[in-house]
Formats: C-alpha cells, structure tokens, sequence
C-alpha cells in the first residue's frame, strides 16, 4: 500500500531527499547525468540543485564521496 508519508516534507526537502538517494544509488557523475538527461523537462534550475546538494561540502569531500562510491560499484 502507498504511504502519503512524503506529503509531510517541504518541496525543497523532497528535492533534497530524491537527490540523495539517485547519487547513493548512480553516484555524483550518473546523479548529473541524470539531472541533465531530465533537465529540459523540467522547470527546476540545475544549478540550483547543484548548490543545495552540494551546500557545506568541499571539493575534496565531493571527491571523496565519488571516489567510495567508485570503489562501491567496483565489487558489483
């Protein structure tokens, strides 16, 4: 049965929530292509995106998270 437990989130945390899990699941570099891929589609800024997933975190740390998640999908 579907839950409505996602009406209790913010657009903005819906935003921020989906984000994480497709780079969990496709990693930083698919999670882009993804955006890219549905971008003419939709109305919501990249950019935008971009920044709030990113925001507090330093390239080295953006580094970091892809290059585990590299190593993740290696043992696939």
């Amino acid at each position: 049965m579907l839950s409505n437990d996602s009406m209790k989130y913010t657009d903005k945390e819906i935003v921020e929530k989906g984000s994480r899990v497709l780079i969990k699941e496709l990693g930083y570099s698919g999670f882009l292509r993804f955006i890219r891929r549905v971008e003419g589609s939709s109305k919501e800024d990249y950019l935008k995106i971009n920044e709030e997933v990113f925001k507090g975190m330093s390239l080295d740390d953006i580094f970091e998270g892809a290059k585990e998640h590299w190593y993740d999908s290696d043992s696939e």
